[in-house]
This record gives structure tokens, sequence and C-alpha cells, in this order.
């Protein structure tokens, strides 16, 4: 049996009763037990009181003590104080299923579990929870500094954040942290119901609970509380004006980077305790929990969800405490324009680099845009997570210390628990004990927290980066609006896809245009979409191959007519369908074929009655003659960003024109044999005049039999080489008269011959053009071709149209996990999404908001 220690009771927030009392004595027993059989040096527990409230039990550093508590025992881990709370909290992984609620019913968001949460919830629990579950955890407003994105209500439904606030407005690793920080919901603990899943929280071990407790119990950390926002509202930024980011210093740690006129690092807020080495070796040895461990590797703790102070006058304590650093300005960047409200900058999954682009009207009236890049370089922090001990230096003598702890007791007891309070505390944990050694004399406590607040520490890092001017062009086109190109930018305040607008301002000639337009990093691949328009026109110079002699191949002829011009206003990474047009184009194919020589040698006498005559062969080819001629021609591409997924592309593109024209014919062409050869023979009525010049012939011929070949001419022309096969006629004197006089009573003047039988044709015909095109999505580093077909009229006109209607597209995305999944909506016949990936959580039918990490 262990002997009773003496302790002492302190009692804030009410008054204990006689069964707090009763058990407040049975479980000091117990607890002094528990610490004696383990041989705990040190211990601290927390228990629950019967009539209301908690009390703490801790033995720490030889002193034993009781701390009750008639308060929820959340609002000590929950109170924000600049200190580390031993408070982990639970997240859900899954997916939003109901974002829309009726309140006067009661309905809570319905959110479709991951396996792996629920046997993490009901391991916690120590119940089973559901598939799917329905909490007023996650019945969380929208937070009213993201306006674009708050609805009014819709009758007696209500759009939670959920609905509008997704992962997809972000880049990089922030987009990741959303979906992880989306699962934590809300924090109020005192108004949430009385329901063990509503209330959950994640719970270690006591033993590591006490070795924790021992190394953070007087921990400030730098700039933040360490736990998420009560409300469970997101809280970063995305817009173009500001835009929050996730980025990893040498070291791997994260930061905080906010871009606006400068740019601000601070610490990323976390969890404090899941950081600790003893935490990860307990989630990965003891755990298992492959969400967690994506969570720890990713970002080496839970990210809290907090951000920057909203308060400029917090905003610039932490500045003059060395926790907020601005790192550089961002030139004159916010002298331009968005090209929509949402599009921050573009991070890589490092938050090492940013790109963003923006416009403004030039001297000449015509919109100019820019491409800005941000280069930041990140250095590691002995104070990046606050762990650092108070700096006591070596060299005070007592009475030295005694007066720098008498002054810090008085500065103490006029600090309040506000931001200036918390700011100066953290300050001081880090100023040289010499320089508060020369506060210590005076006595104006006051005055000495005016002076501290005004204090400038060194900044907690070395950060540096810069802000440059990487592309820049004009954005011009001649047309009203209605008529201009089309590229579209999601505006979730208007609930469309919203087209930009190119007018230059009045007096303003024509310019060319090659310029960069929309930025961004699809996973760590830069991307970007670059504006075409050209006013100039030109005569297509004559395109072909055809050739004096084309008897046996392929030739081509293209043939324009009238000023051609450069069509397709816009190029992406990945896609270029810009080519040259004229208003009327023709192209002509041919195709030769052989078809050898004649079956027989012709022949014909020099002249009536001549005793000579000459001999000679052709070969024969076809030509297969395609025409194709267009009227009218003109190519559109329209550009599509989707709400929810900045960070892909729908390229979407038409041909049309007026008339097409088509002919085709098969013609049988020949070209003769340069090899001729002389004959003769004699008749006495039909072949006696004249000679050869060679006669040797034997026997003579009576009665035009034998006809003899005595002479080979050889006579080349331009085109012959197709029928030149050598000598064909051998051995002379040649009898040849079953060519010339097979028959003794038939007198044959000419004759021979024998083409091959092909059946000669030709066809035209004149219809309207008939469209073409497809849609394709730039997504997931590759390009996904959505329909072969031509897209909607939608992709093409101007958005919103006269009558105020307009074109909208969405897409989801897994940010954090191990699942590759996204969709967007360009449906099937049967109403399904196209998507890449595939997730067990969901049916391709819309957006989805996923919370927490996905494995499935």
């Amino acid at each position: 049996m262990v002997s009773p220690k003496p302790y002492g009771l302190h009692v804030i927030g009410g008054a204990i009763t006689e069964n707090d009392k009763e058990t407040i004595a049975s479980v000091i027993h117990r607890f002094i037990t528990y610490k004696e059989v383990l041989q705990l040096e040190n211990l601290k527990k927390v228990y629950e009181l019967p009539d209301g409230g908690f009390f703490i039990v801790q033995d720490v550093g030889g002193i034993f003590k009781v701390l009750a508590d008639k308060r929820n025992k959340n609002d000590i881990y929950l109170v924000k104080d600049g200190l580390v709370k031993m408070y982990i909290p639970m997240f859900f992984s899954g997916v939003i299923e109901k974002d829309t609620v009726r309140e006067d019913i009661g309905e809570k968001v319905s959110i479709k579990l991951t396996e792996m949460c629920r046997r993490r919830l009901s391991k916690s629990i120590e119940s089973d929870v559901a598939k799917t579950v329905q909490l007023e955890r996650f019945t969380i407003d929208q937070n009213q500094k993201f306006f674009e994105l708050v609805k009014d209500k819709m009758g007696q439904f209500k759009r939670t954040q959920y609905f509008a606030h997704n992962p997809g407005w972000y880049s990089g690793s922030m987009a990741k942290a959303i979906q992880f920080i989306g699962g934590y919901g809300r924090q109020d603990f005192d108004q949430l119901p009385e329901d063990a899943l509503e209330r959950v929280q994640m719970t270690i071990p006591e033993k590591l609970m006490v070795q924790l407790f021992d190394k953070y119990k007087d921990v400030r950390l730098p700039g933040y509380d360490g736990i998420p926002p009560s409300n469970g509202q997101f809280q970063y930024e995305y817009q173009w004006a500001k835009t929050d980011a996730i980025a990893f210093d040498n070291g791997g740690n994260p930061w905080l980077v906010r871009v606006s006129s400068k740019v601000w690092a601070m610490p990323l807020p976390i969890i404090p305790i899941t950081a600790d080495p003893l935490f990860h070796e307990y989630v990965e040895n003891e755990l298992g929990d492959q969400e967690l461990l994506t969570i720890l590797e990713t970002f080496k703790a839970f990210p809290s969800g907090e951000s920057f102070p909203d308060d400029n006058e917090d905003f610039q304590r932490w500045v003059r405490a060395g926790v907020i650093i601005e790192v550089c300005d961002t030139l004159d960047f916010l002298s331009h324009q968005a090209m929509f409200h949402a599009c921050g900058w573009s991070f890589d999954s490092r938050g090492v680099n940013a790109y963003n682009t923006a416009w403004k009207y030039g001297a000449t009236g015509v919109i100019e845009a820019t491409t800005f890049k941000l280069r930041l370089n990140l250095v590691q922090s002995l104070h990046h997570y606050g762990t650092d001990k108070v700096d006591v230096s070596n060299d005070l003598t007592s009475n030295e210390r005694d007066r720098i702890a008498a002054y810090m007791s008085r500065l103490g007891a006029e600090l309040g628990a506000d931001t200036q309070g918390i700011t100066i505390r953290y300050k001081l944990r880090h100023v040289p004990q010499q320089e508060i050694l020369s506060r210590s004399h005076y006595s104006n406590m006051s005055g000495e927290v005016s002076y501290w607040d005004t204090y400038t520490a060194n900044p907690i890092a070395q950060h540096t980066g810069n802000v440059i001017k990487l592309y820049h062009g004009k954005l011009y086109h001649h047309e009203k609006p209605k008529f201009q190109p089309q590229i579209k930018f999601p505006n979730f305040a208007s609930g469309l896809c919203v087209s930009f607008d190119f007018t230059p301002l009045d007096g303003a000639q024509p310019v060319e245009c090659d310029t960069v337009m929309y930025i961004y990093f699809d996973s760590d691949v830069l991307k970007v979409v670059k504006y075409f328009y050209s006013g100039r026109v030109f005569e297509k110079p004559l395109e072909s191959d055809f050739e004096e002699c084309m008897t046996v191949g392929s030739w081509r002829e293209f043939r324009t007519t009238g000023d051609s011009h450069i069509v397709g206003n816009f190029y992406t990474t990945e896609l270029d369908d810009r080519e040259e047009m004229a208003p009327n184009t023709t192209l002509t194919t041919i195709t030769g074929a052989d078809k050898g020589y004649d079956s027989k040698p012709w022949f014909a006498f020099d002249f009536p009655l001549a005793a000579t005559g000459s001999m000679w062969r052709n070969r024969y080819y076809t030509h297969l003659t395609k025409t194709e001629s267009y009227n009218g021609k003109t190519l559109d591409i329209g550009l599509v960003i989707p709400m929810f997924n900045r960070s892909s592309i729908l390229y979407a593109k038409r041909e049309r024109g007026d008339v097409e024209i088509k002919t085709e014919s098969l013609r049988l062409l020949s070209v003769q044999d340069p090899y001729i050869y002389r004959y003769w023979t004699y008749h006495p009525y039909f072949a006696y005049r004249g000679g050869l010049e060679v006669a040797r012939g034997k026997p003579s011929p009576q009665w035009g039999n034998p006809v003899w070949v005595e002479i080979q001419n050889y006579a080349p022309s331009k085109c012959s080489d197709f029928a030149d096969n050598g000598p064909w006629v051998i051995g002379m004197p040649a009898d040849y008269t079953w060519l010339i006089h097979p028959k003794s009573d038939e007198w044959n003047f000419s004759g021979g011959g024998g083409a091959p039988p092909v059946k000669e044709y030709s066809w035209n015909t004149t219809k309207p053009i008939e469209m073409t095109g497809f849609l394709k999505w730039e997504v997931a580093e590759r390009v996904m071709l959505i329909s072969d077909k031509v897209p909607q009229d939608r992709f093409f006109i101007h958005s919103p149209d006269d009558f105020g209607v307009g074109m909208v597209r969405t897409s989801s995305k897994v940010f954090l996990g191990d699942t590759e999944y996204v969709n967007i909506s360009e449906t099937n016949a049967e109403g399904v999404w196209k998507y890449i990936g595939a997730s067990t959580l969901v049916n391709h039918i819309r957006a989805y908001h996923f919370i927490g990490v996905i494995h499935e």
C-alpha cells in the first residue's frame, strides 16, 4: 500500500460538491498507486467530476496538486493564450454528401466516410460508426470574409461552407491542406450535441501525454494558438489580390506564405504535439493509420487551419515579434487587374515557385497583360515550432537573476491575455537576458508594456525572395465582346464562367498579340494559355509538288484564293490548332498507277501503197484525280477554366464554312516507248512503193508475206523514261507477219495495240460544309479527349449572353491521398460525368468536396 500524500486543492469556475470531494479523494489514491507501480517521475491525469466539470491531478517536479474546474474541460484545451495545448483534434476523411441543409427540420451536413476513418472513429468512441453520418459538427456557415462565396439562403435551405469553398480554389500544398482541414469540423463543443461522434477528439496514451506535457507545458507558439478555428470555417485566402500558400524551407519545414502587396511568411500553424517525433513514432508503430501517416509525411504535423491575423494591428505585432517575416515586395502587381477574382498565385508543391497574370490598359488604350514570377528562398529556423527554451544567460549573477525575475513578475501582472500580451511574452522568450536586465530598473509598467509592444525583434528566419516580370504582351480584339474569341473564367459570385473582355479603349489601334493570359501548375508541371491575334492578311503561296512528267506516284497541290490569315486565337502548352486559312481553298491530289504495255505493238505503213512502215508500243497508267474545295471556312477555339479546379482547362475546337465542292475522276493515260522499229514487205497491189535502207530479210516477201522488221530507232522524249525498258524486238531481221499481215486475204494499213481494260469516270458534288470539332480536357498532366463531336455552341459565345444566360462548368479532385480522382461536368448519355481515376466514395454525377485524406 502507498502512503497518503499531502496535496493542495485549487478550485476555479464555481464550487465543488460533496460528491466531487469524495471522487477526488478516491482518485488520488489510485493515481499515487499507478505512478508508483510504473515508476513514473512525473504524471498528470484528467478526470470528470460527478456533478459537472473536471479535475486535474498532477505530480510534476516533486509538487503534488489538484486543480478542480467546474467549467467544460474543452475551455482549458481551446483557450487562446499562445501556449501549447495537450489537444489533438479528430479529423474525418471522406466526401461531403449533403452540403445544403434545411434548418427548419434540423438537417445536418452528411458525410460518406472512408473505411480507415470509420475504424479510427469507432476505436475512439468505442462504438461502430456508419458509412454515412449526419453531423452538426460539419454544419458550418461560410466565412463571411469570402464574400463571393456567400450566398443568400434559398428559402429554408442553408448552404454550408462545403457548398462553395473547395480545395480546388487553391494550388500546390495549400490545396492539400484545405482538404485536410475541412475534416476537422467545429471545435465549439459546448455548442454541439451531447453525442460521442459529434464531440470526438483524438486521444493518445497517458504515458505519452505526460512526456509531451513535460516538454511543451511552457512553450509559446510563434503567431498561432495550435488549435483549429472553433467555428470550423476555412481561413486561408485564395484570391488574386491576396493568396495564401504553403512553402517548405531548406530543412523541409512548412511555412505559411501570403502574397499581397508584399510577400509574408510565418511558421505554418500546426497542432504542436503532432510535430513531435514521439507522436510520429506512436502513429507509425502503434496505430498504423495510413491517413495519419500521410498527413505527417506531407506537413510534418497536423495543420491547424489558423491563418495570419485578420486584424492589421495584431498582424504588425507579430511582425515586430519577428514571427511574421517580410520576404519581399510584389513590384507593381496590385496596380494591375485580375484575369478573374479567384485567380490566386499558382504555387508548385514545394511552394518556392509561383506565377500569376494581371492586366491593365497601356498608354495606347490596348490591354497589356503581364506574367509575374515569385521565387522564394526559405531557410530553416530554430524557432519554427516554438519548442526552443528560454535563453537564460550563465553570465548573470544571482542578484541579476533576481532582478529579472522581479521585473518579469511586475511586467507579467500588467500584461493582458490579448494579442499584445501574447506577443510580448513571446518576444521575452527570445530577447537576450542582458537586454531585459537593462530594463529591470524601470518601475512604470504601463510604459514598459508600450516599450516591449513597439520593440522590434530580429526575424526568426532570414528568408529571401523576389518577384519579377516574366512575360509581357497585348490583349486586343477589334470586335464587340459578344463576337470576340472566348476564354471563360470561373466567377462564383455570378454562378457562371464569365467571358474575358478584350475591348480596348476608344481610339486604340490594332496590334499583334501572342501573349500569356493564364499560367498555372498542374501538379509540378508549369502550363500556360496564350492568346494570339493577328490582323495581317497575306497571299498564301501555291503548295504543289506537281511536275511535268507525272505517271506513277502521288502528287498534291494546295491552292488558295483570297487573302489568307492565321485563325485560332488560343493555344496552350499541350494543344495548338492555329493554322493559316484562306476564304477559298482547293486541294488536288493525283494518284498514278502503272497499267503496263499494250498487249501487242502498234503498226502503220508510211503512206498508202508504201512497202515500209513503223512499229511501236505504249506504256499505260491511270490518274485518279480528287479535288476538295472549301469556301468561307473558319476555325473557332474556345477555352473554359472550370469552377473548383483552377489547374485544368476545357479546350473546344470547331471548324465550319459555307460550301464544300468535291470532284473525282479516273483517266487512262500512256507514254510511248522510245524504241521504234522500221519494217518492210512487198505486195503487188497494196505495198510496192519505196523500201528500207536495210533489207536483209530472206526469203523476199511475196503478197505481203513475210513482213521483216529490220531497223531499230531510239527517239526518247521528255517523259519517255517511264516507258523505256530497253529494246523489245530481239534478233533482227524479225518476222512480224503475225502482227501486220496475218491473213492473206485482208490488208491492214495500220493496227495492233491493246490498252488495259480501265473504266474511266468523273463526278462532282456540292454541299454545305459539315462542321467538325472536338472537346479536350487538360488535367492531371495529360490531355483527355472528351468528345470527337462538335462542342456545344456555349463554348464559342459570350457568357453571359444578352439574356443573362451563361455557361457553367465545374470540376472536383482528390488533392491529398493515394487516390487519383478528378472529374468534369461533361456528361455521357447516362448523365455520368467524365472522370479520370477512381474512388469508391463517388458515383461521378457532381462536383465533390473531399475532406481529410483519401486512400480509396
